[in-house]
């Protein structure tokens, strides 16, 4: 029997096996979050990601997550990946879904522990949407 892929290189599994859904987050984002979010934060992402394990997207309410952040690295680009996130009190995960060893998995590529305007903080967004499409690319040629 094969043992189940690895994460790329610089990401590690939250979840795997437990419910409907994985998730895999970048070791750097995790780094962040620990670092720069609050322990209302850090509660808040891990009950979304919880309810998300369990039964996908629509476990989750629209105010605490949004599945359309944009296209990347455009809506008009062939292998495009369409950021989606999830969003505790003024902290966002940025990150895409698609399927990784034979289950849906989220894939977060970003954070910004620091929202506090109702607009996104375009540069971070734009860095996790460059790191989803990169990391999307790498997955393809894996599979």
């Amino acid at each position: 029997m094969r043992a189940a892929p690895r994460p790329p290189d610089g990401y590690e599994y939250l979840s795997r096996g437990r419910g409907t859904h994985d998730i895999v987050i970048r070791t750097k984002a995790s780094k962040e979050l620990e670092k720069k979010a609050t322990i209302e934060q850090r509660a808040g992402l891990s009950d979304l990601v919880t309810r998300y394990i369990k039964d996908g997207p629509a476990a989750l309410p629209p105010k605490k997550f949004n599945g359309n952040e944009g296209w990347f690295p455009s809506d008009k680009a062939p292998r495009k990946v369409r950021l989606e996130a999830f969003k505790p009190w003024q902290l966002r995960a940025y990150g895409f879904c698609r399927e990784f060893n034979g289950r849906p998995t989220f894939f977060v590529t970003g954070i910004d522990p620091s929202k506090k305007q109702n607009r996104a903080d375009q540069e971070i967004l734009r860095a996790a949407g460059k790191e989803a499409a990169s990391l999307n690319e790498i997955l393809e040629a894996c599979t």
